[in-house]
């Protein structure tokens, strides 16, 4: 499903097509969608100021899943630590 990840500064060449917001655990994360030069997009998880991860995906709703996938798997872990 995910394609790559993208450093940030490889999307110069892109639309902003929507803003999604998704609540996992306690967390409120924006997650800005691109409309990449072929028929996919990119999501671009907006977790701080410098901390932006990007997911290729074909469709939006590919990608808000493998991000949502991923971060409630990225806070279980927490808080497995934390447990």
């Amino acid at each position: 499903m995910v394609r790559r990840l993208l450093p940030r500064t490889s999307m110069t060449n892109t639309n902003l097509i929507a803003v999604r917001q998704l609540r996992v655990g306690d967390r409120l994360v924006r997650v800005e969608i691109f409309q990449n030069e072929g028929s996919s997009v990119a999501a671009r998880c907006v977790l701080g100021s410098k901390d932006t991860p990007i997911i290729d995906a074909p469709t939006a709703d590919e990608a808000l899943a493998v991000v949502e996938d991923a971060l409630e798997g990225l806070l279980m872990a927490r808080w497995w630590v934390a447990a």
